[in-house]
């Protein structure tokens, strides 16, 4: 690669007589460090390309390295070595002044190094591209958290972002976390055969699990396991689907990160979300609630604060350009296309896309390829919609109000706050949640934020049995401290076929509507799933992984007040 930015012409005349493949690397002895290295990335530029290619034209090697239409495909076997590339070793200050130190430098470096033209076209709202992904990877240093379509590109722009974070902010130490150990192996195979096209960027010989680079920088590629995580002091962790990490293993890895001078200790998470209820759906939603609150002006989303910052792209950001030859009519991807690919800058082949969609359920398509949220094929509520279902209703004095309460301790305790209108729609105004608190605690909460006299508060059944300790039943427990419970026994399956004719009744609309002050409610709407279809076990019972707690206390309300032909018998304590 030519090094010449900043570069005396006496210098370009030796780096031309010493010339050779592959990058140079200059050394610096530092204080109490032992010896300090930067990668070398510049682009020479020439009179004479300008003159042909244009004044803003940057052109290495006969290349012109200005994002075009024919960028080659986001995958390894895409790369072309640059055979006119030399060897340059220069002084620190120049070597410095040569790293990216903008985004257009950043792109241009990416082309000319790795011969890549990286998608840099947000189309869908709140959507980002694959180069902000890069530009942040590099620049930000902070913890971030990327969402991509399958194909999307993300693993492999993964293994550049390492790269660059060795070459250019080394020595560092890097860790690469896969879900499964192919998980990991793939990225790390990503990452061997870009280093392996360009020699003198590799100390020594790589194996499957290690790479050293001539800067000094460790890079280890490791399944998520507690062994991997547990005394790891690194400067980076990438972590690679993490829906496949253990929960125990993703708590370790938020203490395995340390700052050194010159690179922030952070994590990357890179993955697809098609689980509902797993591990990147609960980080999606919370730097989406890191995001609000900075937009609102609290803290959380902001770097000061903390937090993930998310990244996300789909299938129109990474498409290949659409070509006029093509007709709109027949095409398959035409109703959620609407015209996006005709100005792509992507690499995602339309034949490719276009034989996905065609052996894909809808439901799949639109959670792996459009990223619009986990697979609602396996949702409990697939009717449930936050447009149609959640909206401002507010108490209204003149109606009763009841509560509903699913008990826990270490699970949270929900309570919802409900009143029915008189065409009887239900109206859910308001949630409390909280964990690990005696029971006494959450009474005073509950009776502090009522709305007015509580008409009635229904209960799990279970909460009639005995505590071992105590002798005393949590529907007891309640009862003296003035919150009487009503409960009766029902099946799982009655309750979830009330709450789906509130949803979707066969005749009318939608008569179950929720405040969207009931944030954790709406989110268990969303989440809460059956078991994949290659799960052990029964598949007609919805999994209990949280969301069901806010389900189970609108369920027994359901259960009391809404079941056709009310004769029911009740208790009360």
């Amino acid at each position: 690669m030519i090094i010449t930015q900043g570069v005396s012409m006496s210098e370009k005349k030796k780096v031309r007589q010493t010339s050779g493949n592959g990058v140079g690397f200059a050394r610096r002895q530092g204080g109490g460090d032992a010896m300090q290295w930067r990668a070398v990335a510049a682009v020479e530029r020439t009179e004479n390309a300008e003159s042909e290619h244009g004044r803003d034209a940057h052109v290495t090697g006969g290349h012109d390295i200005r994002a075009t239409d024919d960028s080659p495909a986001l995958d390894a076997k895409s790369y072309i070595p640059d055979p006119d590339a030399l060897t340059i070793d220069v002084h620190t200050r120049q070597l410095e002044q040569a790293v990216p130190r903008d985004r257009a430098e950043l792109a241009a470096f990416v082309r000319r190094y790795f011969g890549l033209g990286v998608p840099d076209r947000a189309v869908c709202p709140n959507h980002q591209s694959p180069m902000d992904y890069l530009a942040a990877s590099f620049f930000e240093q902070r913890d971030l958290l990327v969402w991509a379509n399958r194909g999307g590109g993300k693993t492999f722009l993964a293994a550049v972002a390492t790269l660059l974070d060795a070459l250019c902010h080394g020595p560092l130490k890097i860790s690469v976390l896969g879900g499964s150990f192919d998980q990991s192996d793939r990225l790390a195979e990503y990452i061997r055969e870009l280093a392996a096209r360009q020699s003198g960027v590799l100390e020594g010989k790589a194996s499957r699990t290690r790479v050293r680079t001539a800067t000094g920088s460790t890079i280890q590629m490791l399944a998520q396991s507690q062994t991997a995580v547990r005394g790891q002091h690194v400067q980076k962790i990438r972590c690679d689907e993490v829906d496949l990490f253990d929960p125990e293993v993703w708590r370790a890895v938020q203490f395995a990160t340390r700052s050194v001078k010159g690179a922030r200790g952070s994590i990357e998470v890179i993955s697809t979300l098609h689980r509902s209820g797993g591990l990147m759906q609960t980080l999606v939603d919370q730097a989406r609630a890191g995001e609000l609150l900075t937009a609102s002006g609290g803290s959380g989303g902001g770097l000061a604060g903390g937090g993930y910052r998310l990244i996300q792209w789909c299938l129109w950001e990474v498409i290949e350009r659409c070509p006029a030859s093509r007709c709109c009519g027949p095409c398959s991807l035409a109703d959620d296309c609407r015209g996006v690919a005709r100005n792509a800058d992507g690499f995602f082949a339309i034949d490719d896309a276009i034989a996905i969609k065609a052996r894909s359920s809808r439901a799949a398509w639109e959670a792996e390829m459009l990223c619009h949220g986990v697979r609602r094929d396996w949702l409990v509520f697939p009717e449930f919609s936050a447009a149609t279902h959640c909206r401002e209703v507010e108490h209204v004095p003149d109606w009763p109000v009841y509560r509903a309460i699913d008990f826990g301790y270490r699970n949270p305790l929900v309570c919802l706050w409900l009143q029915v209108s008189p065409g009887g729609a239900v109206h859910v105004l308001q949630e409390y949640v909280a964990s690990r608190r005696a029971l006494s605690e959450h009474a005073k909460e509950i009776l502090a934020r009522d709305l007015g006299p509580a008409a009635a508060t229904y209960v799990d059944p279970a909460g009639k049995a005995k505590e071992a300790t105590s002798g005393a039943a949590c529907t007891d427990m309640l009862a003296w401290e003035g919150i009487p419970c009503t409960f009766r026994p029902s099946t799982i399956a009655e309750g979830l076929e009330l709450i789906r004719m509130g949803l979707a009744p066969a005749d009318g609309g939608p008569r179950l509507v929720i405040h969207p002050r009931c944030r954790l409610l709406r989110e268990a709407f969303e989440n809460y799933h059956y078991p994949p279809p290659d799960a052990i076990g029964e598949r007609d019972k919805p999994v209990k992984d949280g969301p069901d707690h806010f389900i189970d206390a609108l369920r027994y309300f359901m259960i009391h007040r809404m079941r056709p032909g009310a004769g029911v018998a009740r208790k009360t304590y």
